[in-house]
């Protein structure tokens, strides 16, 4: 029988960050003060087999262009970027995710040394009402 239940931040740190390590993944922040990540665990025997993450992480994007006839040479957007790469090296991002939505978007996550990651990703926005 498996029992599903959260995993405690000494099972993330001993047994799901070594995982995602080995695999080049991001570990699993693990915080009691403030915590970002929560794992459920499936349990076989005592021992945790299978487990599936909850974790924030910081998502940029999309850039937007609030004034639609406001031309210069992109000098605009990649000073944006390069700030807000700033502000991610201040704040010690351990990983982030960027929406490139455009090809400029693109090309700026590129020039930054970010990856396209192979992965599907899927998307759920809750409508409201």
């Amino acid at each position: 029988m498996i029992e599903f239940r959260w995993l405690n931040d000494d099972e993330v740190e001993t047994l799901v960050n070594p995982s995602l390590a080995a695999r080049g993944m991001v570990q699993l922040n693990i915080n009691p003060e403030q915590p970002t990540c929560r794992v459920l665990g499936a349990v076989a025997d005592g021992v945790v087999v299978e487990a599936f993450a909850f974790q924030l992480i910081s998502l940029l994007g999309p850039m937007i262009k609030l004034v639609p006839d406001f031309r210069d040479n992109g000098e605009t957007g990649r000073t944006l970027a390069a700030k807000m790469k700033e502000f991610l090296e201040e704040v010690q991002a351990r990983a982030y995710i960027c929406v490139a939505d455009s090809p400029i978007s693109e090309r700026l996550c590129e020039r930054f040394g970010m990856e396209k990651i192979s992965s599907p990703v899927y998307a759920f926005i809750r409508k409201e009402g």
